[in-house]
This record gives C-alpha cells, sequence and structure tokens, in this order.
C-alpha cells in the first residue's frame, strides 16, 4: 500500500491547502482539524528550530503568521531558525488572523469573530504532534520538505521527517513535496514505501517526464500556471499523478478536473 492507495482511483480530491486556512489560522492545529472535515488530504510545510526540532510552518521568519513584534527578546529578521522551540512556544500563531483577516471571511460573515477568540493561543505545532493527530483518523497529508540549504539542517532535513513519519506509523498516509529535488532522491533512498512528489513553479524543467522517472516519483505538484490539458494528458499517459496548487475558483477546479487532474490544493473549501 502506498498513500495513492488511500483513494478510489478515479476519485477527484481536494487538498486543504496549509490546513482550512480561509477559516482557521493557517498550518495550526484549529485549521487542521477543521481541514480534515471537508477535505481528502491536507498540505502542510515543515521547517525547523535552532535546536532542530521539525515544526509546521510556511514562511521562514515569523513575522507574517506570528505575534513576534509583541516580544522585545526576538530579533530582526525574525528567522524561525535563530530560536530554539521553547522560545518559540511563548508566541501566539494565531491573532494574527483576526488581525488580518486574509480571505475576508470574518469581514463577510462567513467566519464568527467571537468563536475565533474563544480558541485557545495557538502554539506553534511540531510535526510529531500533527501526525499524531492525523494517525488517530488515519488522514492523508501531503508535507512539503522547505528547501533547508545554507542552513545546519540541510543535510539531515530529510532524514529527521522521515524518522518522524515512521515513529508515527504514517508511512502509508504520506506525501512528500519539495521544491528541492535533491531532498526527493534522498527520501527514496531512505524509505522507498513513502510515495514522493516534485513540486515545480515558474517553468517546468526540460525533458521532464524523463526528469520525473530519474526522481522515481508518481506525482507532479505544478503552480496553477504551469497547468494546462496537454500536460496533464501526457503525463497521466506516463503514470504520473497531477495535482495543482493553489487554486481557489471553484469554476478552475472544475476544468482542471475535467482535464484529468488528480488533486487540487486550494485555500477554500467549499
Amino acid at each position: 500500500m502506498g498513500f495513492w492507495e488511500n483513494f478510489k482511483k478515479d476519485k477527484k480530491l481536494i487538498v486543504a491547502h496549509r490546513g482550512s486556512r480561509a477559516i482557521r489560522p493557517e498550518n495550526t492545529m484549529s485549521a487542521f482539524k477543521e481541514a480534515i472535515k471537508k477535505s481528502d488530504y491536507i498540505e502542510l510545510d515543515v521547517g525547523f528550530t535552532k535546536d532542530g526540532v521539525a515544526v509546521v510552518i510556511h514562511d521562514n521568519t515569523l513575522l507574517r503568521t506570528s505575534n513576534v513584534l509583541d516580544f522585545p527578546k526576538f530579533k530582526k529578521p525574525y528567522k524561525v531558525i535563530d530560536y530554539t522551540y521553547k522560545q518559540l512556544e511563548k508566541l501566539d500563531f494565531g491573532s494574527w488572523f483576526i488581525r488580518d483577516d486574509p480571505f475576508n471571511t470574518i469581514k463577510n460573515g462567513i467566519v464568527d469573530i467571537e468563536e475565533l477568540k474563544s480558541l485557545k493561543r495557538q502554539k506553534l505545532p511540531t510535526l510529531h504532534k500533527v501526525l499524531k493527530f492525523l494517525r488517530k483518523h488515519n488522514f492523508p497529508v501531503n508535507i512539503e520538505i522547505k528547501d533547508a540549504t545554507r542552513t545546519p539542517f540541510d543535510k539531515t532535513a530529510v532524514k529527521t521527517i522521515i524518522e518522524i513519519i515512521e515513529d508515527n506509523v504514517m508511512e502509508n498516509y504520506v506525501l512528500l513535496s519539495s521544491f528541492n529535488h535533491k531532498y526527493l532522491r534522498q527520501a527514496h533512498k531512505l524509505n522507498p514505501q513513502i510515495d514522493i512528489a516534485a513540486l515545480q513553479e515558474k517553468e517546468h524543467r526540460k525533458d521532464l517526464v524523463k526528469h520525473l522517472k530519474r526522481l522515481r516519483v508518481r506525482s507532479y505538484n505544478p503552480e496553477f500556471n504551469l497547468a494546462d490539458t496537454d500536460l496533464i494528458k501526457n503525463l497521466s499517459n506516463a503514470g504520473i499523478f497531477v495535482n495543482i496548487f493553489t487554486v481557489n475558483d471553484k469554476e478552475d477546479k472544475e476544468k482542471l478536473f475535467e482535464s484529468g487532474a488528480k488533486s487540487i490544493f486550494t485555500d477554500i473549501l467549499h
């Protein structure tokens, strides 16, 4: 069994991008708890703290999704990797959502602001904590390994993440992806049971099918602007699933599914 065997063969899959991030602060436990109600699998991002803890956060800095500016002890440029997990536990990764209302869901009455205020302070989740929660529900997840080049964890990031996956017995529920395709080679070598996906933006690699075959991936995750019917058809014929990010328009989702896309990553879970 592998990741894709969790789904019916012809099912078109909706992926909760960073959790249910239109109604909850992204990449938090509250976002994941909402996401498992309305999606087929979730997507999250993994980076590292100064002491090597794998944490779920998209940005490499703390500015956008935490209240770091409320703490004078934290200094510019507020990089995640400059602080230990114990230090980062002091921060709230939820209150910014109420302040910024990034998808206007509060303004439009889709989300009750009092309900958001009633949530407990959102701590930065560890990958271990999130996978433990998802394992309890046997719920699949796409883990994006953020590029750790020029950090102390470049050579160990993949190994650490795979060990956490194995510790939580999630090998068959995880799709590992990265823009750093070197990490995908490492992942396959360390545990070929775990499915891997090549992330891509801006432009396709030359000899794309050959490149993906060399990587031994079953999945290609391009950005929306790179996706078209011919690409999806060619890769599908080569036995490679196409999963497209990030698509929030309902009509665009339908067109991509009609073209043969396997999964759509979205912020809006209709």
